[in-house]
């Protein structure tokens, strides 16, 4: 309910007359002050420039509502105006408030408004909150636009413009369309780069690099413990000396360090456990493959990563998902028994070879061990569930839903079938909980792909219909259905 104002607009603008006497005079007697009255001018001074930047707001879009720079003679834009009658916006900012005003004139930025001509949130950050808007509700949930504005305002309050523009990710992760989140996540994955080496000082080269979220988590949890400063010990020789190295210079060495022990590693298993990434999420967001989740530890907390990317993470033992209830509380960190140990990812090197996506011949020191059935869908830790997946075509397997089982060749070898059909492991998923086995049996041309290999958890889903099998680049060991 609206109450009469106390003062009539003459009133007010004479009480800021008085204002601005008062603050014009306030430098000559601050000799007077004590410091705790310091503190309380400051905060009288606080409050009156952000009462006073949503007044000028006000004022602005009232006159743009009544036409008045168009009436003038000649006509002015909105930031002329603006310009011609504030003097700290005669020389710049003029357009902005302008625009944040032109903005508030519509009903659908009354939340906005509101915030704004109250001095709640300030001008800059508006101007960043209606950029951001602009980005984002193509790609937002149609109800849920206001309470993405009440996010921003909210954080607008206390926060500065640059902590609003970061909150862009999180507010598409949880208000989003399905699968917005995943989207950027894979338009970032096209945008990673490596450049050449550039000379920038005798024998000093320059390269940039360019990585997703997923992959700088993953980088810094391999440096972060080599970069680490390593003080010498106190010898024989003398006292303990510190490390003087600057911190950019030991992060260029522990990168250097990591990339000659996985050169001098070859094609052997590692024997001990890699740098580790720890990433929250809840177990409702992880099984609706909705939401995401946030990395703990180190330079990338906070840093948002998909759904998707977490269940793909939990075939990893670097990766360790803690998985929240709805209070927030740890309702799983982890399991050994998810893991492949060692020497089942060497029978997977010598069964698989390389990669068995169809097409693919990395290597296997290249590839991960994916669970056919995810292990967070039940699929069991064994061979009869795995297949060597480099990390490309290990991310395009989860993105794409593809599924895999393992059948059992004419020659009496194992080898691993791709099914590349958008969503086909939510299909052979459906299929193994309900307990249904896949008959084996002959495929197109009549050969025999049937036996014990397609009767674990990821040989047992598989659909018996659908295109022949065929060979992928000529490979005896990788079948696909195209």
């Amino acid at each position: 309910m609206s109450t009469a104002p106390d003062l009539s607009y003459a009133d007010c603008v004479d009480a800021l007359r008085a204002a601005q006497k008062a603050a014009k005079a306030l430098p000559a007697v601050l000799f007077q002050a004590t410091g705790t009255e310091l503190a309380l001018g400051l905060e009288a001074l606080g409050e009156l420039s952000a009462v006073a930047e949503g007044a000028e707001a006000a004022i602005v879009i009232d006159a743009l509502e009544r036409g008045e720079p168009a009436a003038c003679d000649p006509p002015v834009t909105g930031k002329e105006w603006v310009a011609t009658h504030h003097r700290r916006y005669a020389v710049a900012g003029a357009s902005r408030v302008a625009t944040v005003a032109e903005a508030c004139r519509e009903p659908r930025h009354h939340i906005l408004k509101d915030a704004v001509v109250t001095g709640r949130v300030s001008i800059a950050t508006a101007l960043v909150a209606l950029k951001e808007m602009r980005l984002l509700k193509p790609h937002l949930n149609p109800d849920a636009v206001d309470t993405v504005w009440d996010a921003y305002m909210a954080l607008g309050e206390r926060c500065d413009a640059r902590t609003v523009r970061r909150l862009r990710e999180e507010l598409l992760a949880r208000h989003g369309l399905d699968g917005q989140f995943e989207d950027t996540e894979d338009r970032a994955r096209q945008g990673q780069s490596l450049s050449l080496g550039k000379e920038v000082a005798p024998g000093l080269f320059e390269y940039v690099l360019r990585l997703t979220r997923e992959n700088r988590a993953i980088l810094e949890a391999a440096i972060g413990p080599g970069s680490a400063p390593a003080p010498a010990p106190a010898d024989e020789h003398g006292p303990a000396q510190p490390d003087t190295r600057p911190h950019d210079q030991r992060r260029a060495e522990a990168l250097i360090t990591l990339i000659g022990r996985a050169q001098k590693a070859g094609n052997s298993t590692w024997s001990s456990t890699k740098a580790q990434i720890f990433v929250g999420i809840t177990l409702d967001d992880l099984q609706r493959r909705a939401g995401a989740g946030t990395l703990l530890g180190g330079l990338t907390t906070g840093d948002l990563v998909t759904a998707e990317t977490v269940r793909r993470w939990a075939c990893d033992a670097t990766m360790i998902p803690a998985v929240l209830n709805s209070c927030g509380e740890v309702v799983d960190l982890g399991r050994a028994e998810r893991y492949f140990t060692p020497a089942q990812i060497k029978r997977l090197w010598l069964r698989d070879r390389h990669c068995t996506y169809p097409g693919c011949d990395a290597p296997a020191s290249w590839c991960d061990a994916h669970h056919l059935i995810h292990w967070l869908d039940d699929g069991p830790t064994d061979l009869t569930n795995a297949a060597l997946l480099c990390q490309r075509h290990h991310t395009v397997v989860h993105a794409q839903r593809h599924h895999g089982w393992v059948e059992v060749g004419d020659d009496g070898r194992h080898h691993v079938v791709w099914d590349r059909t958008r969503g086909a492991y939510d299909t052979a998923l459906a299929r193994h909980k309900s307990g249904h086995r896949r008959d084996s049996g002959s495929r197109g041309g009549g050969a025999s792909r049937g036996g014990s290999g397609g009767g674990g958890a990821g040989g047992g889903t598989s659909p018996t219909d659908g295109p022949p099998l065929t060979r992928a680049s000529g490979d005896d060991h990788t079948w696909h259905r195209p």
